[in-house]
């Protein structure tokens, strides 16, 4: 035999060793991507309520800060609407304080829904306020237990998906 035959019988592609070791590590880094791409998609969805929330809140401190001298609470009236393009916030509901400024603070409370995750669908995320004297209103956003709370409830399995401003 010479040179040119021998080179001939090279092997040429894969063994199938190979590619079991390729479609073993392509298994492992898919097990791994897809929770943290599904908790992503969660989290994104998230971000229609903290938006709604977020305008809810800028019309109560506006209201707040005009009103009168006692810086009483605004009536319900001072929450724009639900708008009709909201997919993953199925109602929103303003609790307003009682009282003046120092009194039980006010909340802003969204109901999740069509998100696909049971952790979060039906569940409520919200804002929740204490009135200062000077007019202004501190927010804290966080889980809920109803609609009509007016204080963070710590729902833990909604976590995950939340920023971490509204871990409370």
């Amino acid at each position: 035999m010479n040179r040119r035959s021998i080179a001939r019988n090279v092997q040429n592609g894969f063994t199938l060793i190979e590619l079991m070791i390729v479609v073993a590590i392509i298994g492992i880094l898919a097990a791994v991507a897809l929770p943290a791409y599904q908790n992503y998609m969660i989290k994104s969805k998230l971000v229609e309520a903290t938006t709604t929330l977020d305008a809810s809140k800028a019309a109560i401190s506006e209201a707040y800060a005009g009103g009168s001298t006692a810086n009483t609470w605004p009536v319900a009236s001072a929450v724009p609407a639900l708008g009709k393009n909201n997919k993953y916030v199925s109602a929103i509901l303003y609790t307003p304080g009682t009282g003046a400024t120092t009194a039980t603070g006010g909340s802003i409370v969204a109901t999740l829904a069509n998100t696909g995750n049971t952790a979060v669908d039906g569940t409520f995320l919200g804002l929740f306020g204490t009135g200062n004297i000077d007019g202004t209103i501190t927010w804290t956003c966080g889980t809920a237990s109803t609609a009509a709370d007016i204080a963070p409830a710590a729902k833990t399995a909604m976590y995950p998906f939340l920023p971490p401003a509204c871990q409370h």
